[in-house]
Formats: structure tokens, C-alpha cells, sequence
């Protein structure tokens, strides 16, 4: 009788002295599944938003049939030459951070080849490739 009150007491202070952790629950394929469709949601969304963003004419995005850039070149960080096409006519502009000025009016238009090389740059590559999607 002895031996069996040791034993429960034993027992009752091994169970008591053990620690009640929580028990977590590991990721079923559920919610891995949950996961991706969410990010496939906000990969898409982004993508929207960008062509969105791109045609709207509100927010200068979009192009103008009136006025047409026809070459740039950057002279500095904040300067650069523009040759722009207004009423079938060219002009050569200078602009800096400060302002906007007409350098010569072209009395031959300037024609640029397209060269056809693949666009540089993360955004001009992006630029292209929802163009294509909105072919």
C-alpha cells in the first residue's frame, strides 16, 4: 500500500511539474494555397494599376496628338535638348530645372530610324511588356 501511494504521489508530481505548452498547429496545404492566390491577387493588381496608370490622359500619361517629342538628350542631371514636332513644325528646345526655352526653329524636320533594340531599364521593359499585353 505504501509502494502504490508513492507511486500515484510520483506520478502526480511528475504530471504537475511538467509544463503545459500550447500545442501549434503547422501549415496544411490550405493555407499554403491561401498564400499564393494572395499574392497572385496583389502581383495582378499591381500589374492593372500600372496599364491603368500608363493609359489615363488625366495624370500625363497618356499621349497627345498635338505635341510630339520626337529626340531627347540628356546634357546633365537636369538638362537635356528636345526636339519637339507642334503643327507640323519642329522646334529645338533647351530645358533645365528652372525652365524652358527655344533654341531654333528647324527649317528641315529631323526623321529618327527606329532602331529596334530591345528597351533598357526595368521600367521602359515593364513599359513594353504591358504594351504588349495591350495589343
Amino acid at each position: 500500500m505504501l509502494r502504490e501511494l508513492l507511486n500515484s504521489s510520483a506520478v502526480s508530481v511528475a504530471t504537475d511539474t511538467a509544463p503545459n505548452l500550447p500545442v501549434t498547429p503547422g501549415l496544411g496545404g490550405g493555407d499554403v494555397l491561401n498564400l499564393g492566390v494572395s499574392m497572385l491577387v496583389v502581383v495582378a493588381a499591381i500589374v492593372v494599376l500600372g496599364w491603368l496608370y500608363s493609359r489615363s490622359r488625366f495624370v500625363g500619361g497618356g499621349r497627345s496628338d498635338v505635341i510630339n517629342v520626337v529626340a531627347t538628350q540628356a546634357l546633365g542631371p537636369k538638362e537635356r535638348l528636345l526636339i519637339v514636332e507642334v503643327a507640323e513644325q519642329q522646334l529645338l528646345v533647351g530645358m533645365t530645372a528652372t525652365g524652358v526655352q527655344t533654341l531654333h526653329v528647324l527649317d528641315k524636320p529631323v526623321t529618327v530610324p527606329d532602331t529596334g533594340r530591345a528597351p533598357t531599364g526595368f521600367a521602359s521593359r515593364l513599359r513594353s511588356a504591358v504594351q504588349e499585353i495591350g495589343k
